[in-house]
């Protein structure tokens, strides 16, 4: 699902999206500046400058030409076992009413030739995209003041390769609605205020039954997202569909066999710092930078898309989300071991809770300790780049306190060490809490989670 809003800076995925940084269960698009981070306003401060000018002091490391400095610790998108889509076909539902349909049309016809495409869902197996005009709907009745997700699966069942109906579904068909102005789309419930654009939705994807296939649909409003006050409704719109198609093609059965679907356990922190929305397209939303015009892909193709995660560009220190910005910056958390974290009933679907081993940092309640984050990037930045941290999920208005942290170190660059001294006052029901650091440059934000445990590993 496609999220908006809760950015740092990009948007979101899974069965449902909301626009970028808000989400619900299927694809969304772009996220909203995290939280509230704390910055220790006594920490130095090298000035941006040349490499000399950093103050020596050892301890701090210095500079360095070898990109990556530090190897950064990435999670794996697990394959679940569920198909992927070889051959996606996109059947585009519009509206012959909606002004931006041939847009819309122009899109889904060249998407899958793009270098984007390839970037964002080649490495999962993934083929080019195709629509063309035989797969292209146009629904000449008036638009709908409101839609139901029953009322969009009600037209795919009733609709799909009937006689002059829609093309038929294949086990590789996504059912891609572009929802026209003036027309709310309801995901739970009804009432004012309660359609999904108001829910920071921009989307979401789901699989449907039709005959004896089951295939995809995803479904996108007409929403403005305002972390882009400058985009157009169309824009926005493009950029939440990128988000849900590259979601549909690598977990196109989420509910009933998953494909690309939840980071290893290894790596918890992540998950808990998406809020368990994990997807590929999920994966990337919560930063504004994921969003952008693809002005430069060949062919040309002049339209609004989303990043999405790639299991082998972040551990190489490369952008996770591709395809990538350069230079890709952020830290390194150096020194992980391997520690536990209670799960409760509520995220296990068990009775009782379960313990899990992840890797973080053993810290009891009450006591400090020190850790050490390594700068890094994968080719020379304008300069140094600011250190913050959070504590919690960056989705929240209010974050919790359970933890107090203190940066020795806040702007740096590769190759230079700060030392984060980190002081658990108490822990919440799974024996842990999150704390993430976040790096700026030139009002571009990068996350890197970290999960502290009052437990040592079983």
């Amino acid at each position: 699902m496609f999220v908006v809003g809760a950015c740092l800076a990009a948007a979101c995925g899974g069965s449902t999206s909301t626009s970028p940084s808000g989400e619900t269960t299927g694809d969304s698009g772009t996220v909203a500046e995290a939280g509230a981070p704390h910055e220790d306003a006594g920490a130095p401060k090298p000035e941006a400058g040349p490499a000399d000018a950093q103050p020596d002091t050892g301890d701090h490391g210095q500079p360095s030409s070898n990109y990556p400095a530090f190897k950064p610790d990435f999670p794996t998108l697990q394959n679940n076992g569920g198909p992927i889509m070889k051959t996606p076909v996109v059947v585009a539902i519009t509206w012959s009413s909606d002004p931006n349909e041939a847009t819309y049309h122009s899109f889904v016809d060249n998407l899958g030739a793009t270098n984007y495409w390839q970037a964002a869902v080649g490495e999962y197996g993934v083929g080019p995209i195709t629509s063309g005009a035989m797969n292209h709907v146009s629904i000449t009745t008036a638009a709908p003041a409101s839609l139901q997700d029953s009322d969009l699966q009600n037209m795919v069942t009733t609709n799909a390769g009937k006689t002059a109906g829609w093309p038929a579904p294949t086990a590789d068909t996504i059912y891609a609605f572009f929802l026209p102005p003036g027309t709310l789309l309801y995901t739970q419930g009804t009432g004012a205020g309660m359609d999904a654009c108001s829910q920071h939705v921009g989307g979401y994807h789901s699989e449907i039954a039709v005959g004896s296939i089951s295939t995809e649909y995803a479904v996108v409003p007409p929403c403005t997202f305002s972390s882009f006050p400058n985009n157009t409704q169309v824009q926005d719109t493009t950029m939440s569909m990128s988000h849900e198609l590259a979601e549909s093609v690598t977990d196109p059965l989420t509910n009933t066999s998953p494909g690309y679907i939840g980071f290893d356990q290894d790596h918890f922190a992540f998950d808990w710092f998406l809020e368990f929305q994990d997807e590929n397209g999920d994966a990337c939303e919560a930063y504004h930078s994921s969003f952008f015009e693809d002005k430069e892909t060949t062919p040309p193709f002049d339209f609004w898309v989303q990043r999405t995660w790639s299991n082998k560009m972040g551990p190489l220190g490369h952008d996770p989300c591709q395809p990538g910005e350069q230079p890709y910056f952020n830290v390194a958390v150096l020194g992980l071991q391997e520690v536990t974290v209670v799960l409760p009933p509520q995220l296990t679907g068990m009775s009782t809770s379960q313990n899990i081993q992840v890797k973080g940092v053993h810290i009891p309640v009450g006591q400090s300790a020190t850790v050490e984050v390594g700068f890094y990037s994968d080719g020379p930045t304008s300069g140094p780049w600011t250190l913050e941290w959070g504590q919690g999920s960056p989705f929240l208005q209010t974050p919790p306190t359970y933890l107090d942290a203190k940066i020795d170190y806040t702007s740096g660059q590769n190759g230079q060490i700060a030392h984060v001294t980190v002081t658990p006052k108490s822990m919440g029901t799974l024996n842990a809490e999150l704390l993430w650091f976040k790096s700026t440059l030139n009002g571009v934000s990068h996350i890197m989670p970290l999960a502290v445990s009052s437990y040592e590993s079983d």
